[in-house]
Order: structure tokens, then sequence, then C-alpha cells
């Protein structure tokens, strides 16, 4: 039988083991920081069964310190914006206070994985629960947006990106660990501390417009989200969507062009794209660009119709919206279709490759992702 060789954690002459660590972690196989980390568990489980928790003391230390104050309410609750019915939901202010007060339990974050390539960070978050060895892990995945001047993804962005990223992944593990009925009273009664009453609603409404500027969003951007027309709109229900939105973006939770995204006014992207148009144009027009267009049904001369008016019909008649016949709104609507559809900016149909203003008009139906109804002949000069 081969014996296998003492390691210098054993005494030469007494054979007792320096380390202190318990006899079935000394295996040749473990190296002595794994055997340390699992004692640790060991000893802290050990503890745990020793000192069990008080359920009814847990439940009641986590409704008293997240209602604790007015401020401490509003960082408890997050909001998400998500086509006019906002996502809400507690907050990671709100798991860490119930992981502290849970007790017996090891929870911890990390970023596990960057890729710059599909622009995105993913981190996972662990949460042992150390009297009923139950364990939950979740992983979240954030985007990586690009600097704005650069194009480029900077280090600063992934640190901030993977801290939200690992902020998100600890808060899912923990609220997955701990049962929910633990903390759902606390949960709702932060939701009504934040909204208050109706005496306080026209100050706290104005208390949220100002913190909402600290961060550079309009009144009208968040009326925008809200699809409400004013301030006076405002009610109870809105206020704790409101503060749980600002928590969020204290918290890095969300970003403000993720929470409110900027559309392009239509009177500047109209006007830009008849700029483009006309000086494509020029002066002296290609005969067969105006040979693409249709000649008599709007606004042209004589009683006729072009055959090489003709033929620009069929692309019309592809898209059931186009009833207008025009082929610029023709072009710019199938541009926007197409991205729709998650085609390729480059899978250009043929019928718009050959005249430059039926490509501007189709690259920026795809670009903006809308269409917008024009009149017949609205870049055509009388």
């Amino acid at each position: 039988m081969n014996v296998p060789a003492k390691t210098p954690d054993h005494d030469p002459e007494t054979g007792e083991i320096k380390t202190g660590l318990p006899v079935g972690y000394q295996s040749g196989n473990q190296s002595l920081a794994v055997s340390i980390a699992m004692a640790e568990v060991d000893q802290q489980i050990t503890t745990a069964h020793a000192y069990p928790r008080s359920v009814d003391q847990a439940v009641r230390n986590i409704l008293s310190l997240a209602t604790l104050d007015e401020e401490t309410a509003a960082e408890c609750v997050y909001a998400l914006p998500r086509g006019g019915k906002p996502i809400k939901g507690p907050s990671i202010r709100l798991a860490e206070i119930i992981q502290s007060q849970w007790g017996n339990n090891r929870t911890g974050t990390r970023v596990v994985h960057v890729d710059r390539i599909e622009k995105y960070v993913e981190a996972e978050g662990v949460f042992h629960d150390l009297e009923t060895n139950s364990a939950t892990t979740a992983r979240v995945r954030r985007r990586l947006t690009a600097d704005r001047k650069t194009g480029q993804i900077t280090d600063d962005m992934v640190i901030l990106t993977g801290n939200a990223a690992a902020s998100i992944a600890k808060r899912n593990a923990i609220l997955g660990g701990v049962p929910k009925a633990v903390w759902r009273k606390a949960y709702a009664s932060v939701e009504r501390v934040i909204a208050g009453d109706v005496k306080t609603l026209v100050e706290r409404r104005a208390e949220a417009m100002k913190a909402f500027a600290a961060f550079g969003v309009t009144p009208e951007r968040i009326f925008g989200v809200l699809e409400i027309h004013g301030l006076d709109d405002i009610t109870l229900d809105h206020m704790t969507t409101l503060i749980g939105m600002h928590s969020a973006l204290k918290s890095g939770e969300a970003t403000v062009e993720e929470m409110f995204p900027v559309a392009k006014p239509t009177g500047e992207r109209s006007k830009g794209l008849n700029d483009r148009l006309d000086k494509l144009a020029g002066d002296t027009p290609d005969p067969k660009q105006q040979n693409s267009e249709p000649d008599v049904p709007h606004g042209s001369e004589g009683g006729k119709a072009s055959p090489q008016g003709a033929a620009a019909a069929p692309s019309s008649d592809t898209d059931p919206q186009s009833g207008d016949g025009d082929p610029i709104a023709t072009a710019r609507r199938r541009g926007a279709d197409a991205r729709d559809r998650g085609m390729s900016r480059k899978a250009i149909p043929k019928e718009f490759r050959s005249d430059e203003r039926l490509l501007a008009a189709y690259l920026d139906g795809f670009d903006t992702g809308e269409a917008e109804d024009r009149e017949p002949g609205a870049d055509e000069e009388d």
C-alpha cells in the first residue's frame, strides 16, 4: 500500500496538525485557502444553529428600519416606466435592510463577464441562508453604452455598468432567498409613506420636479413617460412611481437615457430630410430622378402619367399603408418597416438603390424608426 508523504502541516515528531483545521480538511488534493473557507462556513452554520433567528423580531425590525423616515422610505422603492405602466418593486436599499435583519446568512456579488463586442456586463449575486443551508444565485446583464464623443466603450463606463449590474444581482438574490412574507408588510408601508396624502400632494410634486432637475430631466419628459398632460395631473399613485424612479436613478439601477428616452421632434426631422433631398437634387435634377416620380396624379403637367411614373407604383403598392402614392413617403415608410422587422441597414431594396432621393428617404426612415405621413408632392417644387 502506498503511503502519502507527510505535508509540512504535520509535526514530523509528534504527527500533530499545526494549522488547527479539522482532520477532514487535511487532504493533499485541497489547497489551504479552500480548507480555511470550508472551515469558516461550517463554523458559521454551527453558530447559526446555536443562535436561531426570531422571525417575528426580524419582521418588526425590517418594518421599523424601512419606515424610519421619509428619506429612507423613498430609497426602498424603485420604479421603471414601461409603456405607461411602471414596474415597481423593492430596491437594493430595502434588500440590504432585509438581509441585515434576517440574520444568519451570507451574501455577495461580483462581475463575472464583460463583453465589449456584444456590449453587455454580466454580474452574479449569491445569498446563502446558514440556518436552512439553502442558497440562491441571481445573474443580471446590463447593456454597455458607448461614449457619445468617441463612440468607444470606456473603462469608466464598464465600471459604472458593472457596479449597477452587481447591485441588481445582489438585490435579486436576497429577495429570492428571504421569503416574501417576511418583508411584504414593510414594502406596503413604505409605499404608503412615500405617497403621502392629499394635503401634502402639491408640495411633494414640486419637490419631485426639483429632484429630477438635478439629473437634467425636464418636467415635459416626466409628463411624457407618465402619459399625462401637466403637473396638476400627478396623483398620489403617480407620486409612488416618481419617487421610485428617482430612487432607481440614485442607486444606479437605471440611467436617464433608459428611463427618459428623447425622441427627435418631428418638425426637425422633416426639415433635415427635406434639406438633404434638396441638396441631392441640386439645381439641375437628373431626368431619371424626375421620371421616377409620378407625373399626373400629384400636380404635374398635362393629363397623362408617364410610363416611368407608372413604374414607381409597385413600390407604393407593396406597402398597404401607402395610399398617397408619394415615392418619398413610401421609401421612408419602407425603411421604418424594415427596421421594425429587424432587417439589416445594408439590405436596401433594388428600387431604392438607383435613386439618391429615394435612398436617402429609405435610410432616414430606417434610422429614425418612424414613417411620417406627408402630403403628396411635398418635396416637389411648384
